[in-house]
């Protein structure tokens, strides 16, 4: 049984700031993903009906096999009948031969005819011994096609059941690791087959800052340890603002700088522990252009200040099984 750890999602880069390009092209990716993943779903259902109406069919031959078989049979007690009859009528033929012209001239007439019977009996049962090893060689084929298809299908069906698995076990694993902190601001969710950890500012910077405050530290080093146990999962780590301008006097000079510097400050944390996979983690600033709540109040603003960590399996494997299905 292949390996697998599914999830539906965004393909994910190196570590560093990431542009707006880039993230429509990673929901792009995300979409087609989740397209495939309903073409998989449809394949399955087509796969069952096709192997429901194959059995059917192998059953119909099946039957159809032993009625020819069954006439096979007959076909041959009727020409040993008949080489009996033809037997007997050649003995009669040969007395009669000696002793009256005009009965060995039916004779022969009545013979000529059952011989060529016999010779088309004959072929009519090599004929029918030719359709029967057609039929059975079209059984063999017919029914190495079901056993592939139903490979086909029990691997999907494993790999899903995988998928939902190890969602699942990432999830109480995180809410394990972060049961300190519900109710300071951090939330864990499953939204859509992709685990979330979302994080509000109050937690892990001040005002206007990218530098993470100690309780926000000690959440991002629980929740790298679990990262660490599972290094083949991907990591998404987007910052997020309100709609309030931000006019820096460095580098960082608007929103768009301020969300990819505090992505990038929460991803150095999480990369401190050797264990997680650097090659698998991603920082993104999104701005103020994903809000979860509306901007016109303090409350919402607050809402709207948040650290997003998506967590998504490798589908490196989901993606080999799809080629190989075309």
């Amino acid at each position: 049984m292949k390996k697998l750890a599914l999830f539906l999602v965004l393909a994910l880069g190196l570590s560093s700031c990431v542009s707006s390009k880039i993230h429509k092209d990673l929901q792009a990716k995300y979409a087609d993903l989740q397209d495939e993943n309903t073409q998989l779903r449809k394949d399955k259902e087509t796969l069952s009906a096709d192997l429901t109406q194959a059995q059917s069919q192998l059953e119909r031959l099946r039957k159809e096999l032993t009625e020819l078989q069954k006439e096979h049979t007959g076909t041959e007690e009727e020409l040993a009948a008949l080489n009996k009859k033809y037997q007997d009528l050649n003995r009669s033929y040969e007395y009669l031969l000696e002793n009256n012209n005009a009965l060995l001239a039916s004779n022969l007439k009545e013979n000529k005819q059952l011989v060529e019977k016999l010779n088309n009996l004959q072929r009519e049962l090599g004929s029918k011994e030719d359709s029967l090893r057609t039929e059975q060689n079209r059984l063999e084929y017919l029914s190495q096609q079901l056993q592939e298809r139903e490979a086909r299908v029990y691997e999907l069906e494993s790999l899903i059941a995988r998928k939902d698995s190890t969602v699942a076990s990432v999830m109480n694993r995180l809410k394990d690791a972060l049961l300190n902190f519900e109710g300071k601001g951090l939330s864990v969710e499953n939204r859509g087959g992709k685990v979330y950890v979302s994080l509000e500012n109050r937690l892990l910077f001040p005002s206007a800052s990218w530098t993470v405050e100690p309780e926000g530290k000690k959440a991002l080093q629980e929740l790298a340890k679990v990262l660490a146990e599972n290094p083949e999962l991907n990591v998404m780590v987007e910052g997020h603002t309100d709609s309030d301008a931000f006019n820096g006097r460095t580098a960082v000079k608007d929103n768009w700088d301020l969300s990819v510097m505090r992505a990038t400050s929460i991803v150095k944390i999480l990369t401190n522990n050797p264990g997680v996979n650097k090659a698998n983690i991603t920082a993104a600033g999104r701005s103020e252009y994903v809000p979860i709540a509306s901007n016109d109040s303090p409350e919402g603003k607050a809402k709207n200040r948040r650290t997003e960590i998506i967590i998504t399996p490798d589908l490196s494997e989901l993606s080999a099984l799809l080629e190989e299905t075309k």
